[in-house]
């Protein structure tokens, strides 16, 4: 069997009950910590723009809207050997879109949602390892590049989609893929066009774009498109041959914190300093962020946007020594012009540790030194950031998580019973849920 063959055979094949328990539990937390990304982002201005533009009865566009939303507060989960990708705000807003558009007889159980949401993600990480850069002079593909892959194969198999209509639709989504490398503000790692793209490719393998009907080998045979998947020795590569066996949905991390994972390491070492100490801005006089080089330009003080925000060491760090926390609450677009903000981002300065590189990127650690206006010095090293499977968020702080960025919109008592219901399996139709939790964020 070709690569895409085989990936296709293992998307349309699995089910449910094959998936290990802790990966199902994983999936639904995955879910809703999506869902809550989805409802705060939708009122920043990327989210605001996303949603104004093009049309919004368009699956892809409207998929397009989703996943800028639910990138935009930089809350989205991740994977450290999938390629650093954010898997979530691709796969999950494709998805939902991709329900939307079925016929409205059409019942969507949780389960077949989540083994698609699954199946999606072992497919665009695998994809996004391979694309990893290898060396200096590797171009770096961001999280929309792998993540249509993934999220194409998802929607396929939402549909009820056959191997090859799967097949078809990652070599489609390959076609059309956004190759971009990161920018700011707001495109970010080209996740909604990732999506749109997704959703898109599946549709247009189910009309059957691309069939060869009188084939007799494989498509990747009888039309070479150079996947990841079919470089020398990639499906030899052991977390690509893992697939079936390690599902790779269940190691991912989820964040804490609204910002760029690599500062959440320090973010996490000033929140223990700041209790054990009773530090405040006003007791602080500079603090030192040591880091590994990948994270070293994470130093701008002024930050222009809420996404240059995000990335900034300083502005991040002084929202949490302001406010106590740094979350879509804290790291706000106003916030970006805050004097009491910016008087404490101008005291921190970031500092590469060459000590720290070993440790890249398999974790993003930090070394954080606090200096305090008396003359005492607080120094605290973290090579793991919380979130991730070696120190998860508890329950407690997941459900918590959803309920802050939910109740805008919803209030507190249904943003609480949301966040119950998106983590339970055994809806026989999750479109009215996904309806109530999401509500406008789905329509201009």
């Amino acid at each position: 069997m070709s690569p895409l063959d085989r990936l296709g055979q293992f998307v349309a094949d699995l089910t449910w009950e094959a998936i290990p328990d802790d990966t199902q539990t994983r999936a639904r937390l995955t879910l809703r910590d999506t869902v809550g990304c989805i409802l705060g982002g939708s009122d920043t201005p990327a989210g605001r723009i996303a949603l104004s533009t093009g049309d919004s009865d368009s699956s892809s566009i409207r998929a397009f809207a989703l996943a800028v939303h639910a990138s935009a507060l930089d809350f989205d989960d991740g994977h450290y050997r999938g390629g650093a990708i954010h898997p979530a705000s691709v796969i999950v807003p494709s998805l939902i879109s991709a329900v939307r558009a079925l016929d409205p007889k059409t019942k969507v159980s949780a389960q077949t949602f989540l083994a698609a949401q699954i199946a999606g993600y072992e497919i665009g990480l695998r994809a996004a390892h391979l694309l990893w850069p290898r060396h200096p002079l590797d171009d770096y593909h961001c999280t929309g590049t792998a993540a249509s892959l993934g999220a194409a194969a998802a929607v396929a198999k939402l549909q009820g989609a056959n191997a090859d209509v799967v097949a078809r639709s990652i070599a489609i989504a390959w076609a059309h893929a956004p190759m971009s490398t990161f920018q700011l503000p707001m495109v970010k790692e080209s996740i909604g066009w990732s999506a749109a793209t997704a959703v898109f490719a599946a549709d247009l393998a189910r009309a059957g774009f691309m069939a060869m009907p009188s084939r007799t080998t494989s498509v990747m045979e009888a039309t070479f498109i150079p996947t990841p998947f079919h470089r020398p020795g990639a499906m030899d590569d052991p977390f690509v041959a893992s697939l079936g066996r390690v599902y790779e949905a269940a190691n991912t991390y989820l964040k804490p914190y609204a910002a760029c994972r690599y500062t959440h390491t320090a973010l996490c070492s000033l929140k223990e300093l700041c209790s054990e100490h009773q530090l405040t801005a006003e007791s602080i006089a500079r603090v030192e962020v040591y880091t590994p080089k990948p994270s070293v330009n994470l130093s701008d003080q002024r930050p222009a946007s809420l996404e240059h925000g995000q990335y900034s060491f300083p502005f991040v760090l002084a929202a949490l020594i302001c406010t106590g926390r740094a979350g879509a609450q804290e790291i706000t677009h106003e916030a970006l012009t805050d004097p009491q903000r910016l008087a404490m981002a101008a005291k921190v300065t970031v500092i590469h540790d060459a000590a720290l590189d070993q440790h890249y990127p398999a974790h993003y650690p930090s070394r954080i030194v606090v200096t305090t206006t008396n003359g005492a010095a607080y120094d605290r090293t973290r090579l793991v950031a919380p979130g991730d499977n070696v120190d998860p968020m508890s329950t407690y702080d997941l459900a918590e998580k959803f309920v802050r960025l939910a109740e805008p919109i919803h209030g507190t008592v249904k943003a609480a019973s949301l966040a119950e219901k998106l983590i339970d399996p055994t809806w026989p139709d999750c479109r009215p849920l996904l309806d109530q939790a999401l509500g406008d964020t789905l329509a201009k």
